[in-house]
């Protein structure tokens, strides 16, 4: 059986009751088995308050999980809303790659949030007037092509950056090997 990360009552209980149930579904295992199987993903204060539900009073694993949930609600990660999406801008020194995953992991904490939303939002917080001007070339009408074209501008962006660093180590190259030969005699 799969291990699941140990519930110790600062995250999302419904979270933690929703993976359980998935990995134990997988299983096929039965509602009884997984009752008797729960609380090997609890520990600390979570553990001890399982431990004082009164033997037989619960007779189903849904009748559990409401009251694990009723317990722990207080643990819940709480969805932002969609607006907040709007404060996010790019750092002065900050890469597109870094935007890009810092904004996607914000709008994870988004409840109901869409591609139109989303699209707006990263226009507003990105700072790099090159990639910028590639969105208004041609505009992605999704998430998944803005991000599509993002990898593409970075990769390019990459490509440029290495070309140069080759040509100026070329160049080091070619000036410590003249200067390692010293100067040459004229003919005369």
């Amino acid at each position: 059986m799969p291990s699941l990360d140990s519930y110790d009552g600062t995250h999302d209980p419904f979270d933690h009751i929703a993976t359980f149930k998935t990995t134990m579904h997988l299983q096929g295992v039965p509602d009884e088995i997984m009752c008797r199987a729960f609380p090997t993903t609890l520990k600390g204060p979570v553990r001890v308050w399982f431990n004082k539900i009164p033997p037989n009073t619960v007779s189903s694993f849904e009748e559990l999980s409401k009251l694990f949930v009723n317990n722990f609600i207080g643990g819940q990660w709480h969805k932002r809303s969609s607006s907040s999406l709007l404060t996010i801008e790019q750092g002065e020194n900050e890469s597109l790659l870094s935007f890009i995953t810092r904004f996607n992991r914000e709008a994870l904490t988004v409840d109901e949030v869409d591609d139109k939303l989303l699209l707006a939002a990263f226009h507003n917080g990105v700072n790099s007037n090159l990639f910028i001007h590639k969105l208004y070339e041609k505009e992605p009408q999704s998430m998944a092509k803005l991000i599509h074209s993002a990898q593409n501008f970075i990769n390019a962006e990459d490509a440029i950056i290495a070309k140069k660093r080759k040509r100026v180590e070329r160049m080091e190259s070619n000036s410590t090997h003249h200067s390692k030969q010293g100067p040459r005699p004229k003919k005369g």
